[in-house]
């Protein structure tokens, strides 16, 4: 009896200061609190917009134009343009998306007048789909943008055969620019830091999930202040009628 009570003393001992630990590092609200406030602002159930009924789906894409402008006039005189453009596909990967254009009246106008094969653009509209009936039976969905915004994007036509050390300038600016697609694409994966920033070095945007970073730069192209704006544009309109609601149920 005596050697067992002798054996559970140093136990006890280990016992009483692994709680010491414990209660000093992990229930010290001083170290956690920060933590899991931040996590609960990451989990939070997403704001929720109104339902109206022109919402459509939206899309931005960067690409290359790869066929000849297809141009038509409608039975009421509307003038219309179709063509394709080729989105590059992730480093490493010999695929690409194929997206359909679709553009009508003063769109197709500026598209015929400006738009050829080769050139590297970025465009803004509606997501669409169309289906088309092959040799054998087989029906396949195609994705196709009703295009409202075009723009050129800077360098598209230099190309560079040379492998130094690193990536290319003209790589870097066009992974970037489409690091820039895929926030307006979802903005609200992405954390708005631009009120916080303390010296220029810290990023303007934050990726919640994957931590990439994005910052602005005088140099940008005016599609991406453009887009920026409306999408403040609309987080205001949000916040403003989140907020009208809150008084409406105070009162």
């Amino acid at each position: 009896m005596v050697a067992t009570g002798c054996r559970l003393r140093p136990l006890l001992r280990r016992l009483l200061s692994s709680q010491r630990f414990s209660s000093s590092s992990v229930d010290n609200p001083a170290t956690t609190g920060s933590v899991v406030y931040q996590h609960t602002l990451r989990t939070q159930r997403p704001t929720t917009i109104p339902w109206q009924k022109d919402l459509q789906n939206s899309a931005t894409f960067i690409g290359t134009l790869i066929s000849p402008l297809k141009t038509f006039t409608t039975s009421h005189g509307v003038l219309g343009v179709h063509t394709q453009l080729k989105v590059d596909p992730p480093s490493g990967s010999k695929r690409f998306l194929r997206i359909y254009l679709d553009m009508w009246e003063d769109m197709a106008e500026l598209a015929t007048q400006h738009l050829k094969p080769n050139d590297y653009i970025y465009v803004s509209g509606h997501l669409q789909s169309f289906t088309k009936a092959l040799d054998n039976g087989n029906i396949i969905m195609y994705p196709k943008v009703l295009v409202k915004e075009i723009n050129f994007v800077a360098n598209s036509n230099q190309r560079s055969n040379n492998i130094d050390d690193g990536e290319s300038a003209l790589e870097k600016r066009r992974k970037r620019l489409h690091l820039w697609q895929v926030f307006f694409a979802n903005p609200y994966e992405w954390q708005d830091l631009r009120k916080r920033k303390v010296n220029p070095s810290q990023p303007d945007f934050r990726h919640k999930g994957s931590g990439e970073a994005l910052w602005l730069r005088p140099n940008d192209p005016p599609w991406v202040t453009r887009q920026l704006q409306l999408q403040d544009s609309r987080m205001g309109d949000i916040g403003l009628r989140s907020s009208r609601t809150l008084s409406s149920f105070q009162l």
